[in-house]
This record gives C-alpha cells, sequence and structure tokens, in this order.
C-alpha cells in the first residue's frame, strides 16, 4: 500500500509505501514505550507513596522506608519493653504468693515445707557455693529485635510452666491438708476441761496420761468427722462408752468416745465434718462431753500436733 502526499505550493510529490513489517514494528515500538512510561510511572508512584503514605504502600506490597521501618521497630522495641516489663511483674508476683503460702502454711506448724531463705547479709557462718548459673537477665540487652523477641517468649513460657508446676504442688499439698484431722470434733459452742497430757484421774485422783482432749458441750451436740475416712469401729467399748473410730489417710486415727448415739456403721465411708454421733455421757465419764483422740502410726498424740507430726513425714 502506497501514500501520496503532494506537499507545498510546489506541488511537491511524497510516496510513502506501508508495508505488513512498518505497521509491525511501528506498533511493536510503541508497546515498548507505553511499558517503559508504565514502569517509570509505577516507581515514581510507589516512591511517593511510600514516602507521604506509608499504611497504604506497606499494605499494597509490604514495602516500607527506612524511616518507616525505623518508625515500626522503635513500635515493636516500646511493646517488647512493656512486655518485659510485664513479665517481670508477674514473676515477682508469682515469688509473693510462694511466699504467703508458705507462711500460711508456717503458721498452721508445715515447717518443713517452707522454702528456705538465706540470710540478708552474707556470712560466713552459712556455707554457700555451687557452679555459676546465672538467671537470664530482664533489662535492654544489644540483641536484635527478634533475638529479644524469642527470649521475651521463652521467658514467658518458662513463667507459665512455673505457675503450672505451682499450682500443682498447691494441689497437692491442699489435698494432703484435707486428709489431716486438723477441723473441730464438736458443732457449736463448748469448752474444754481437760488436754492432753498427764493430769489426776478424775475418778482416782492419782496421776495418770490422758490421751485425748474433752469438750464439753450440751448433750446432743452433733460430733463430726474432722477428716475424711473409714469407720473402723462403732460400738460400745468400755470405758470409752460409745466409741467411733475413723481411719484416716497418712497414718491418721481419730476416736470419739462417751457418745450419746452413734450415726455410723464400720465399713463406711465418711467426709470430713460429717455427723457419727451426738454428744453423751456413756463409759467412764463424770459428765457429759466428747473425749476426743489423734493416733499417728499406731500411737497418741496430742490433736493440736497433727499437723507438725504430717509435715516431718
Amino acid at each position: 500500500m502506497q501514500l501520496i502526499w503532494v506537499a507545498g505550493p510546489a506541488g511537491k510529490v511524497v510516496r510513502l509505501s506501508i508495508t505488513t513489517r512498518t505497521v509491525a514494528l511501528l506498533v511493536a515500538g510503541l508497546a515498548i514505550f507505553l511499558l517503559i512510561l508504565g514502569v517509570v510511572f509505577h516507581w515514581i508512584g510507589w516512591r511517593v507513596a511510600i514516602e507521604h503514605v506509608p499504611e497504604l504502600a506497606h499494605r499494597l506490597g509490604g514495602v516500607t522506608s527506612q524511616s518507616e521501618q525505623d518508625r515500626l521497630e522503635a513500635t515493636y522495641r516500646a511493646k517488647l519493653a512493656h512486655l518485659n516489663q510485664q513479665l517481670l511483674a508477674v514473676g515477682e508476683q508469682l515469688k509473693k504468693l510462694e511466699e504467703t503460702k508458705n507462711q500460711a502454711l508456717g503458721r498452721v506448724g508445715l515447717a518443713r515445707l517452707l522454702s528456705f531463705s538465706p540470710p540478708d547479709k552474707a556470712d560466713l557462718s552459712w556455707g554457700q557455693g555451687g557452679p555459676l548459673n546465672l538467671l537470664p537477665r530482664w533489662g535492654p540487652t544489644p540483641w536484635r529485635l527478634d533475638q529479644q523477641m524469642d527470649q521475651s517468649l521463652q521467658q514467658a513460657l518458662r513463667i507459665e510452666q512455673s505457675l503450672a508446676q505451682l499450682q500443682t504442688r498447691w494441689d497437692q499439698d491442699l489435698e494432703r491438708l484435707r486428709q489431716v484431722p486438723t477441723q473441730l470434733p464438736v458443732a457449736g459452742e463448748f469448752l474444754l476441761t481437760s488436754s492432753y497430757g498427764y493430769r489426776l484421774d478424775p475418778f482416782t485422783r492419782l496421776p495418770s496420761l490422758h490421751e485425748g482432749i474433752d469438750f464439753v458441750a450440751p448433750v446432743g451436740t452433733p460430733v463430726l468427722a474432722t477428716a475424711a475416712g473409714e469407720v473402723i469401729r462403732a460400738e460400745y467399748a468400755g470405758a470409752y462408752g460409745n466409741l467411733v473410730e475413723l481411719a484416716h489417710k497418712q497414718g491418721f486415727v481419730t476416736r470419739y468416745a462417751h457418745l450419746k448415739t452413734i450415726d455410723v456403721r464400720p465399713g463406711e465411708q465418711v467426709a470430713a465434718q460429717a455427723v457419727l454421733g451426738t454428744l453423751g455421757n456413756t463409759g467412764r465419764s463424770t459428765g457429759p462431753h466428747l473425749h476426743y483422740e489423734v493416733h499417728f502410726n499406731g500411737r497418741p498424740m496430742h490433736p493440736a500436733k497433727a499437723l507438725s507430726a504430717w509435715a516431718r513425714e
């Protein structure tokens, strides 16, 4: 195909031949030009977006400028420092909880369960030593941000594991405490007229060993199990009068004597504070009262020392 172009008043004739090859080259050249132009504008657009609208650039392509990267890292470091402060606070609370628990157990006689506390100041009379095994520090470190994050996560995991272990130990201690006969054996008001130990026998006035505690209360007062256990005796037993005897875990046995009525049978499992019978005046007794005994591993002991005996085991 030819195009004839007459130019100017002189009538100069210009002939232009248009072939398929020519058209293809023009189209290819135009396409390449447009592609280059698009890449240039795309690059310019990204640079403008990165500098002026970094959030949009990050959402679209994950691209950030150095200033934006620094800002994000500063934000993460601030959050990391806050996390470390929270972890440190949790660690301190954990320590206080352990101390509170130990103090509570110490008040009821469980001295052996308490953690050892060294003196505040170094004293040569206290032998100390062992290999150096420092705990991880909580303060700022020269580590990279990802390393600090990993360290904080590991510390959080260790604290979580410590809390779980502490909870398990507390549950075990509380379960063992529930098995020790430490609760009161009578309901309501009472008086103590004779404690454990040597005394003058109320009938003969001769020195004798009293192997229990006498609780004075009105006849018919409910007599309660001082811990969960199994009824091994429930019968009239001579000087004891109507007697209930319970076997508990940890090697304890309790006796409840001089009862008016017996409300349980041998072989029966009873819960703590379950009613075993009513207070009376049966057997070798000068008046209505409950004679209460605690035996540990086959030997009588002061009922108030039950917790201490259990703690020594």
